[in-house]
């Protein structure tokens, strides 16, 4: 049975943590890792068009009907996917939301040690970066969820009416028809990739930069499993949004590394792709 107040303390103990150990005698590298380039002309508005565009979808009404309720089977759900049709579980729910709102600001915790330094560059380059991840990961995320319009696992349990499967809709639950791909689960990982790599990248590899690998990844992964137990979402929501999620927090600080010449951005009409060189 999880306790959100212990979480709620376990997580406040962790962000003393990451304040304290940049200035307890972990040093920085000699060189700071990133840096803003003509990049970021093109990152920087795919961005926000990404983000801007998901707004309206995401505001559509995604709910179902009670007739359209009753008409779900679970017996049409994948073998792989159908299990989760029986969960329903509100402690899980407030757990996995406490863990991915922590996760969300965990990153800019590293900004604070550049202010502290007076290093407004270096402070400037990681806020950019948590911007480009922050709004490409909720943009694709609610496009997905608005053009694929998946039904979520709660609505197809049957331990319920359908007028109280109707009910949960944007109540006791997200809307209906935004199961395909976990918003939690991109989010949360992509933050916890982005500060486990940014930190890694400064203060170099060592038993801290392991520690807060493990740890965020740990976290990152509780909060998917609680999607799953809460009901909101089908192990293949929360295993493509940690993909898609990690892939975005990893490739914007690859992509602002002062020696990233593997990596080539190409954004075109209509074509959007990265390359890494080997």
């Amino acid at each position: 049975m999880f306790h959100v107040r212990s979480v709620i303390t376990f997580f406040r103990q962790i962000i003393w943590i990451l304040l304290l150990v940049p200035g307890s005698g972990y040093a920085q590298l000699p060189e700071f890792p990133y840096k803003l380039s003509k990049r970021d002309f093109v990152l920087a508005p795919v961005s926000i068009a990404v983000y801007l565009t998901a707004e309206p979808l995401s505001a559509r009404d995604h709910n179902l009907s009670v007739n359209e309720i009753s008409a779900l089977d679970r017996g049409q759900i994948n073998r792989f996917d159908r299990n989760a049709t029986y969960h329903w579980n509100r402690t899980a729910d407030q757990f996995s939301n406490v863990v991915n709102n922590t996760m969300h600001y965990a990153p800019l915790i590293l900004i604070i040690p550049q202010l502290k330094s007076k290093k407004l560059n270096n402070a400037i380059s990681l806020a950019v970066m948590y911007g480009e991840v922050f709004l490409l990961t909720k943009g694709v995320t609610g496009i997905t969820k608005s053009l694929v319009g998946r039904t979520r696992p709660y609505l197809y349990n049957t331990n319920f009416t359908p007028e109280e499967r109707y009910h949960f809709q944007g109540n006791e639950a997200p809307t209906a028809s935004t199961s395909f791909f976990s918003g939690h689960s991109s989010s949360s990982f992509a933050f916890a990739v982005l500060l486990s790599k940014t930190f890694t990248d400064i203060y170099g590899q060592g038993t801290w930069s392991k520690i807060i690998w493990m740890t965020s990844l740990s976290l990152a992964s509780a909060t998917a499993i609680c999607r799953v137990a809460a009901g909101e979402h089908f192990p293949t929501d929360v295993i493509t949004g940690a993909m898609v999620g990690s892939a975005i927090g990893y490739v914007i600080p690859e992509l602002h590394k002062i020696n990233s010449e593997k990596l080539s951005l190409s954004v075109l009409p209509g074509y959007f792709s990265i390359t890494y060189r080997l």
